[in-house]
């Protein structure tokens, strides 16, 4: 940006009596074209707050080369104009393969020459120029270029670390899980049955006995049944609880690399455990494609489970997709939901961040 404003400043103090300043035929379209470039490199470089659904990366690139090359063979005795051939360079790597980014380059290049060319500069000059100029948008391409990479792999890093998370805490649930059915089976085996041989036994002995001993005998045997329902409600209770759902969501979205995560869970009724797990494994998949693709600062995750079931509701403000085309993850995420009989809807848009609705029904 400081580069572009930069060669309309140079531009705006240029002295006309200077011979390197404007010929008075070709002021009006140069800074007519100047001022079409750098509005598309404002839009291009999301300096505005939304930018236009038409308003493509590719178009905006498209426009910044058909803009850059009139002011520049306009006016090229304003050499500087050049300076806009490596803005659209870098802007060039951002968009387009790097064999499409190498040809911007060439094109370009091939411009530098042709203006300096009718400036009516020397054959060295030109050579010389463009050898420069074109030094330049080969080292922005290569300069982008690296900062993807990194980019890239800091991605891959972050939804690795989320999905070794999710993992671990996946397991962390599933043994809590495993140690709430090894106690209620305990309770049931052990203790549930030491109680019903109590209760029949005190059920023969109040047969044999009399007076003050029966009356306590059949208090005994209503304490020991008193007990043995409460062990039953007990083992019942573990059998079918799910544990902290908020507490495993908690342990999943906390410390992830670049992406603030706002969660928040409204339990106002019991969750069964399948759909609890559903509900973890497709926030684990939402968080995992935000890290990877949606290039976001923020994620909204919110859940409310009622009688009618569980509802989620998670936006990002990362860069959205005009052509959504599901990926493994999300049609897998599509597939665990539908089976519990639920349904799911996407809605993205370019620069508008990306949002998941989903259903899972009661059973």
């Amino acid at each position: 940006l400081v580069a572009t404003v930069a060669v309309g400043v140079g531009a705006l103090f240029a002295d006309p009596a200077d011979t390197s300043g404007f010929r008075p035929s070709s002021a009006p379209l140069w800074w007519a074209a100047y001022g079409l470039y750098l509005a598309a490199f404002i839009l291009d470089a999301n300096l505005v707050r939304s930018r236009p659904q038409w308003a493509s990366y590719r178009r905006l690139l498209a426009v910044e080369l058909v803009a850059g090359a009139i002011a520049w063979l306009a006016s090229p005795e304003l050499g500087w104009t050049a300076v806009l051939f490596v803005v659209t360079a870098a802007s060039a790597a951002y968009v387009l393969t790097a064999r499409g980014a190498l040809t911007v380059v060439a094109a370009q290049s091939a411009l530098v020459a042709l203006g300096t060319a009718l400036d009516g500069q020397s054959a060295t000059q030109v050579v010389l120029s463009t050898a420069v100029y074109g030094s330049f948008q080969g080292f922005a391409v290569m300069v982008v270029g690296s900062e993807q990479r990194e980019v890239a792999a800091r991605a891959e890093l972050a939804a690795a670390h989320a999905e070794l998370r999710a993992a671990t805490v996946l397991l962390a649930a599933s043994t809590r899980t495993a140690e709430r059915l090894r106690i209620s089976r305990d309770l049931h085996d052990v203790v549930g049955h030491q109680l019903t041989a109590l209760a029949l036994e005190l059920e023969v002995a109040s047969r044999h006995s009399d007076g003050q001993t029966a009356t306590h005998v059949r208090r005994a045997r209503a304490i020991a049944k008193d007990l043995l329902r409460d062990v039953r409600e007990a083992v019942g209770e573990l059998r079918g609880g799910t544990g902290d759902l908020e507490r495993t969501l908690r342990e999943l979205v906390t410390d992830l690399p670049g992406l603030t995560v706002e969660l928040t869970v409204d339990e106002r009724a019991p969750l069964d455990e399948a759909s609890a797990l559903t509900i973890v494994r497709c926030v684990q998949e939402i968080l995992t494609n935000t890290l990877r693709h949606a290039d976001a600062d923020h994620l909204t995750i919110s859940i409310v489970i009622d009688d009618a079931g569980v509802r989620l509701n998670t936006r990002d403000d990362g860069r959205g997709t005009a052509y959504l085309v599901p990926g493994n993850g999300l049609n897998g995420m599509r597939e665990r939901i539908e089976q519990r009989g639920g349904e799911v809807a996407l809605q993205t848009a370019a620069g508008r961040g990306f949002a998941v609705i989903a259903r899972v029904p009661a059973p």
